[in-house]
């Protein structure tokens, strides 16, 4: 059994934890051909991703263990990709509750681009109870370093699940 599985079960032993997944990179493909599609806002971006299945049966796994509940903490930049995002992850991933689906919509926000890498970390804690604990796992580098500054928060990048 993977490492990281381990810990989050053993963890969950004790307390009840949160593990959120990122969309892009990490349950679903991101081609770098897709950012000018993505900033020009072009309809079915999203919906046409290829899911990462061997990421999406790691999530589907640790939602069957008790005092584990998966959640996703994704973002975008405009309100049609995150409705995209919604029908992908509903078509995908049917075992994450709908209320756990949190997506970040950039056009809705004022942020600089030093707070950028921290907003899934504060949306996480946001969302975290007394003595919750919560893993953010992620393939972006510069959010998993602003993450990891927080206590009650472990951003692992989504590479800890590939056997």
């Amino acid at each position: 059994m993977n490492s990281l599985i381990k810990e989050i079960k053993t963890k969950a032993k004790s307390q009840k934890v949160k593990v959120y997944f990122d969309m892009d990179g990490t349950l679903a493909e991101y081609d770098a051909e897709d950012k000018e599609k993505i900033l020009s806002n072009q309809a079915g971006v999203y919906l046409t991703k290829r899911p990462l299945k061997s990421i999406i049966n790691v999530a589907d796994k640790l939602a069957r263990i008790d005092n584990i509940e998966i959640c996703i903490a994704s973002n975008c930049h405009f309100k049609e990709q995150k409705e995209e995002k919604l029908l992908w992850l509903e078509k995908h991933t049917p075992f994450i509750k709908k209320e756990n689906i949190n997506i970040i919509v950039f056009d809705d926000m004022i942020f600089s681009k030093e707070e950028k890498d921290f907003l899934k970390a504060n949306l996480i804690i946001s969302n975290l109870k007394q003595n919750e604990f919560a893993y953010l796992i992620e393939d972006d580098h510069k959010i998993i370093r602003a993450t990891n500054k927080f206590s009650n928060i472990k951003a692992c990048h989504m590479s800890m699940f590939v056997n």
